[in-house]
């Protein structure tokens, strides 16, 4: 299958030299794209360019702010088997300034604009595609995961989520719930069994759309 994974945490410029960015180390996208690698498939990682990267070689494009993950999904989303959209993505930027802002004041007030959620458009993009989430929690039960999770499900049009915590995303504690609309189809414990489960998961194979609405990608 053609795969397609986004890791990493975009920065968005503040002005001409600061950035306001998230602490998305990439590690969970780098342990899929090793997982998916070594299972046969083709993949594509668009990684920020301070994520971690995978031990497998695989094809890689980097990105920097919310537009240009934006720009690489609409150029390569359409071609996927199946997205992971594991990237943290900004959800509020800056509004531009120009040039650098004033150090020597005493308060300085940053406003930011709502950005739109790529993961939304993704479905458009990749209509019979294998589309799979990431929500991050802070704080909550598992029920109140779910239920997010379930949210994420219907209003972005996705297969699968993958719901943590934010208390809990180290290397071997990386507590996940797998969620489907049905509720939870699967719990795991570390970024690398979490990474497995996913690539396990991947349907044998995925429908592609033909003149005559027939056809089929095999895995």
């Amino acid at each position: 299958m053609r795969l397609l994974v986004t890791a990493g945490g975009t920065r968005e410029p503040i002005d001409s030299v600061r950035v306001i960015a998230n602490t998305s180390t990439g590690r969970l996208g780098a342990r899929i794209v090793d997982e998916a690698v070594a299972a046969g498939h083709e993949v594509l990682l668009l990684h920020a360019a301070t994520a971690a990267l995978p031990a497998r070689p695989c094809r890689r494009l980097d990105f920097e702010t919310h537009a240009d993950l934006g720009r690489l999904l609409e150029q390569h989303a359409p071609q996927a088997d199946a997205i992971f959209q594991a990237a943290a993505v900004s959800d509020y930027v800056p509004a531009s300034t120009g040039g650098k802002l004033p150090s020597d004041q005493p308060e300085l007030m940053l406003r930011l604009q709502r950005a739109p959620k790529l993961i939304d458009g993704l479905r458009a993009l990749c209509p019979q595609g294998w589309l799979v989430g990431f929500k991050l929690t802070s704080d909550a039960g598992e029920d109140e995961q779910v239920a997010e999770a379930q949210a994420l499900l219907r209003r972005a049009r996705l297969d699968l989520v993958v719901v943590n915590d934010s208390r809990r995303t180290g290397e071997a504690d990386h507590e996940a719930l797998l969620v489907e609309a049905g509720g939870v189809v699967a719990r795991c414990r570390g970024k690398a069994a979490l990474a497995s489960q996913l690539v396990a998961r991947l349907p044998a194979a995925r429908r592609a759309p033909s003149p005559g609405g027939q056809g089929m990608v095999q895995a």
